[in-house]
């Protein structure tokens, strides 16, 4: 009898859980809607929050649907595992279970205030979590929570306070009621040590956070504890951050491949086990292992101003973005000194500057500055590139995300980079890959995919123009 594994995946938009067998075949698919209520906007601080019981009862809906769909074969799931939101947190009752907050999302900004008081520096934060201060992260979130509730402060003046990443409330709810928590989850909260893999005290005490309020950090295969469906009892084994488990959809990753997805922002991966990134990147854990023997870790840049942008272009230029007006504006002629210098959502890696504004070069029409700002993207994409290929060990780019759909974006992005593009796209990737995990990698994996290989083409005036561009920038910087 074959094995079949179940997977969750739990997203800012929809809980997926689905069933895959060995082969990396879905054999079941049930999937509910999160909705997401933005309390208050003030400041630039947003309020960003989700119903955790609302998402706790979609996922046993779709517990149900699957277990119809199986029936018998119900009992074949070995295993389960879990991919989440990395930054989403929430504060809970350990006695009942209860929420006390919602899902603070990952995008709530409402502690950004309080890191500004903090006396460390962002090498000293990288250093040790692998991440740069950010209100996106948990540490003042959480903070939040235990200044400004009246019903976490109740819950921990009686020691029934619970604190962790969504994944530490679901697991508490369906695995035993134990307060748990994986590396890459962990690592998001801003209070976990990259080379112990468990919580930092200096970091801790920096917040003020009892570490007895927070999760036991295990590893990303670990005894998280049973699945309860219909009367069969499955092991919860695998818990991963949906990112990086989205890099093992078609089985291990390709460490000589840069991983990029392009939607709301643009995420570079590059796989690799040299905790020490190039200056200006981030470093994350994909795989941490008890015996540590097959530790891998994902050096990682973010580009802010892709989709984000688009309210932005469009007011400036008043012109609606559609997928056939990006492939119109590539087609536009530019020169070597027409440029956009794209800050919209904060210049990301590897500058992390928000003090500066978007510009436009002058005298562009505005299809001209739609196209520049598709550029911009794939300039500072390039930036980043150059910095995790400094060795000059990546054969390929595999791309994905809504700019890929646009040939001609992935064409120029080929020839700017000068390495083949593998297009690939694939919304099932972190439910993908959370199953290869949890199917304990196995050798018979080989799910179907769509491939579209891009090769890259000489032009000379593009790459003239992202020099130009650098210098602009450059010049902007300093």
């Amino acid at each position: 009898m074959n094995d079949l594994f179940l997977v969750i995946d739990q997203g800012g938009q929809s809980t997926r859980v689905a069933v895959f067998d060995r082969t990396g075949k879905m054999i079941c698919l049930d999937s509910s809607l999160c909705a997401t209520q933005i309390i208050n906007i003030e400041n630039h601080q947003q309020h960003i929050e989700q119903n955790p019981h609302e998402i706790l009862d979609g996922m046993t809906s779709s517990f149900n649907k699957i277990v119809e769909q199986l029936g018998v074969d119900v009992k074949r799931i070995k295993s389960a595992g879990f991919s989440g939101q990395g930054s989403s947190l929430l504060c809970w009752n350990n006695k009942t279970g209860e929420a006390l907050t919602p899902v603070l999302s990952w995008q709530d900004t409402r502690a950004k205030d309080y890191l500004q008081q903090l006396n460390i520096s962002q090498e000293e934060i990288q250093k040790i979590t692998g991440l740069r201060i950010s209100p996106h992260y948990g540490a003042s979130k959480i903070r939040w929570c235990l200044d400004q509730s009246s019903e976490v402060q109740d819950a921990r003046g009686k020691n029934q306070l619970s604190i962790g990443p969504i994944v530490s409330f679901i697991l508490w709810h369906l695995a035993g009621y134990k307060n748990q928590v994986d590396p890459g989850h962990a690592q998001r909260t801003l209070l976990w040590n990259m080379q112990t893999a468990n919580w930092d005290k200096t970091l801790l005490d920096l917040f003020a956070i009892p570490q007895t309020l927070l999760p036991q950090c295990l590893f990303h295969q670990d005894n998280f504890g049973k699945l309860k469906l219909a009367n069969h009892s499955i092991d919860f084994r695998v818990c991963a951050r949906d990112q990086g488990a989205s890099l093992f959809a078609l089985g291990m990753p390709d460490k000589q491949a840069a991983y990029i997805n392009i939607g709301t922002g643009a995420f570079i991966q590059r796989i690799h086990q040299d905790k020490k990134p190039p200056e200006g990147v981030l470093v994350s854990p994909l795989w941490i292992s008890e015996d540590h023997q097959s530790d891998l870790f994902a050096w990682e840049a973010t580009v802010n101003g892709a989709a984000a942008a688009i309210p932005y272009i469009e007011q400036v230029t008043g012109l609606k973005i559609t997928p056939e007006l990006i492939d119109q504006a590539l087609l536009q002629p530019l020169g070597t000194d027409d440029f956009f210098i794209n800050t919209q959502g904060g210049l990301g890696a590897p500058f992390w500057r928000t003090d500066i504004e978007s510009r436009f070069s002058n005298e562009l029409s505005p299809i001209q500055q739609v196209a520049a700002w598709l550029e911009s993207i794939m300039f500072l994409l390039l930036v980043n590139l150059q910095k995790m290929n400094a060795d000059n060990w990546l054969t390929q780019i595999q791309l994905s995300g809504g700019f890929s759909r646009s040939d001609k974006f992935c064409q120029r992005l080929a020839n700017l980079c000068q390495l083949p593009l593998v297009v690939t796209e694939n919304p099932e990737a972190s439910l993908q890959g959370i199953a290869y995990l949890t199917s304990g990698c196995s050798s018979t994996w080989e799910p179907s995919s769509e491939k579209k290989i891009i090769k890259p083409q000489v032009q000379d005036l593009l790459h003239k123009r992202f020099q130009y561009w650098l210098n602009k920038l450059q010049s902007v910087l300093s």
